[in-house]
């Protein structure tokens, strides 16, 4: 019998619970949006979820909220009125997981949760076990997209190596079921919602990690002017979507030459008493004691409150540019500040050798955790230089990250290579360099941004070493699409980082090499695998094939194809190119696999996007050739397609393929 629970009744539910049959059913009611959680996400859940059932002693591990609506009849299923994505993402996971070997008895039954009046987002979720890669989808709706695309990211880290191995441990399958709790929450269906939830998101906000890391470091900082000028750099750098030099000295062009040289393009100092009086005007005392936290202060800068010194310290001291001289909404980080600060910490840390790092150390939940341990580690008296000396790395960083590290750029429009379904614009490598335009009879300062590599603004062209940087970036963006995978930046930062604090040129030839060896370093990971079955010449199979093989493969292409005006689009669906299952009936002799073991080898591949995958279906790999919107996504693919056009793909045009692509991999790694 199906359970029956009162509006205004709250529980902690176990993930196990949620979908056994005799629980209530649960419903997404059409206002509800479609659903939209992509790789980050749906990769940022699972960790979470490993990283607590992998710990010496596991603890109840909540993840989050979900409000329902009262059911009228013990027979209707629950209105959804949050946490839809979270709840949709646990269903596919369990599905996905019950497909496995062997753990189909361990989750048992799992009742179906449904769309309201969305029969295509219902049946694609009741359809998930029985869908291959080259699900069928209409091009002509979307609201099944996002349940197509979770469903591929899950089994490919299912199949996909150690993350998979780890998820599909019987202890963690328990923890999961059993420990992993959600709070269901019950409201009454006459409940006005838009109240509910402009109530729920003004009731007061707790502090964030980042907030409790800055009242932290802020603590051992005694003299105000100090914890003014870190709260400035703080605020100036958690702005990630302007360029900190625009954030810092915001109205002040004069304030912004004497922090950022004349033309705005110099690092600043990593002097903090130099910072603080570029900023304020006003030198700290030199190796001034360090202070006990209930000890009064003996500076004379002391006798300002912290709301005065912040009060002095902000005044801008002239005021020569336009409010929106920045180009407000322009530019899109690819990272959070969160994600930023921990970056900070990697790259002044000890661990050089990206192989060697965990990926929890970009892991922004433990933000908190990273700057204690770190402080910790030092004598007391050490503690306000550390934050001192923190406190430029940072802003040093945050400039640098700027000028090295790709962004979005709205105003760029090539129109495929978003790394989400939503974001605008296309890649950018821009430095900021100060310009001037004409206001009536005055001259006016002006922000400009100028291709990082290149001598100027039309120094980006084809072939150029930016844009090979530029390609480069995007393609590893889009292969590391979780912040804690993002160590290409943190080594990239840590590039630069080091040739500025030792006053030497950053030349785009050494920063290309030193992202291609990053890069080289997880290809060979990447072919060399001993957890997955390979093809003759060592090269895992199918799903198992690690993403930096094609993204870097495309990278190659580039110049072997003489396309340099391909761009990097989020691609997360490995597609068989000669579907794995055939149609024989219409399939002729020249399109037709004899030997099925080729269909997973990288020659038969391809990364596309998941709407091209639903789209390509079943198709024999000649009419997936006449698709050239999609083979614009992949240069491998665009080499498939030609040579299908040719008159044949069967066996002997997929070896010749994984054979020239081996060669290009392995070429590449040899020269590297």
């Amino acid at each position: 019998m199906t359970q029956t629970i009162a509006h205004n009744d709250v529980q902690a539910i176990s993930v196990g619970q949620l979908f056994k049959p005799g629980s209530p059913s649960y419903s997404i009611p059409l206002y509800q949006r479609n659903y939209t959680w992509g790789e980050e996400q749906i990769h940022r859940l699972i960790h979470d979820i490993l990283d607590e059932a992998e710990k010496e002693e596991s603890k109840e591990y909540f993840l989050g909220n979900l409000v329902v609506a009262s059911a009228h009849r013990a027979d209707e299923a629950l209105s959804v009125i949050d946490g839809q994505q979270r709840l949709t993402t646990l269903y596919i996971l369990l599905l996905k997981l019950s497909s496995r070997p062997g753990l189909k008895e361990l989750i048992g039954p799992i009742q179906p949760l449904t769309y309201e009046a969305r029969e295509k987002a219902t049946r694609a979720l009741h359809g998930i076990l029985d869908m291959s890669d080259e699900t069928a989808g209409d091009e002509n709706t979307r609201e099944d997209i996002g349940i197509l695309r979770a469903s591929g990211i899950i089994e490919q880290l299912l199949v996909g190596g150690p993350i998979g191995d780890r998820l599909q441990d019987p202890r963690v399958i328990d923890y999961l079921l059993t420990r992993v709790l959600i709070v269901r929450m019950s409201i009454d269906r006459s409940t006005d919602l838009n109240r509910y939830f402009e109530i729920m998101n003004t009731r007061g906000a707790q502090l964030s990690p980042v907030d409790i890391v800055k009242a932290r470091l802020l603590r051992y900082l005694k003299d105000p002017l100090d914890r003014a000028l870190l709260n400035r750099v703080w605020t100036a750098c958690s702005d990630m979507d302007h360029y900190v030099a625009m954030s810092l000295t915001a109205q002040s062009t004069s304030q912004r030459a004497e922090v950022f040289g004349p033309d705005w393009g110099q690092i600043p100092t990593a002097d903090f008493s130099r910072l603080r009086k570029q900023l304020t005007g006003s030198s700290p005392e030199a190796d001034a004691p360090a202070v006990d936290d209930a000890s009064p202060t003996t500076t004379e800068s002391a006798a300002l409150t912290l709301d005065e010194a912040l009060t002095v310290y902000s005044q801008p001291t002239d005021a020569t540019e336009s409010e929106d001289a920045d180009g407000a909404e322009r530019f899109t980080s690819q990272i959070t500040f969160p994600t930023l600060l921990l970056h900070v910490l990697a790259v002044k840390g000890g661990i050089h050798d990206s192989s060697r790092v965990d990926d929890r150390q970009l892991d922004d939940k433990l933000l908190v955790q990273r700057f204690a341990t770190r402080i910790d580690s030092l004598p007391q008296p050490e503690r306000i230089a550390w934050v001192r000396q923190f406190t430029t790395d940072l802003l040093r960083i945050r400039f640098l990250f700027d000028q090295y590290i790709l962004k979005r750029d709205a105003t760029l429009t090539s129109g495929h290579e978003s790394t989400t379904d939503e974001e605008p614009g296309s890649w950018s490598l821009y430095r900021l360099a100060r310009g001037s335009s004409r206001r009536g009879k005055s001259l006016q300062d002006t922000p400009r941004y100028l291709s990082t590599f290149a001598e100027g603004e039309s120094g980006a062209s084809t072939r150029s070493m930016h844009r090979r940087i530029l390609l480069l970036q995007s393609a590893l963006r889009i292969t590391y699409t979780s912040p804690r995978t993002m160590h290409w930046i943190t080594d990239a930062l840590r590039y630069v980082n080091d040739l500025a604090d030792r006053n030497e040129p950053i030349t785009g030839q050494g920063f290309l090499r030193g992202l291609e060896s990053h890069a080289h370093a997880n290809l060979r990971q990447a072919m060399s695998s001993d957890n997955a079955e390979t093809s003759q010449d060592g090269m895992p199979l199918g799903f198992a094939i690690p993403r930096i093989v094609f993204t870097y493969l495309d990278y190659l292409l580039v110049e072997e194809l003489n396309q340099w005006d391909f761009t990097f689009s989020y691609r997360t669906s490995v597609e068989h190119f000669s579907p794995r299952t055939e149609d024989t009936e219409n399939c002729s002799f020249a399109y037709r696999m004899d030997n099925r073991n080729l269909l997973d080898w990288l020659g038969n591949l391809a990364l596309v996007t998941v709407s091209t995958n639903s789209k390509f279906s079943n198709y024999l790999p000649a009419q997936k050739a006449n698709n050239l919107a999609a083979r614009r996504q992949s240069l491998k693919l665009e080499l498939m397609a030609r040579r299908a056009e040719t008159g044949s793909w069967n066996d002997a045009d997929v070896k010749t393929h994984h054979e020239e692509m081996m060669k290009l991999l392995r070429r590449a790694l040899a020269a590297g």
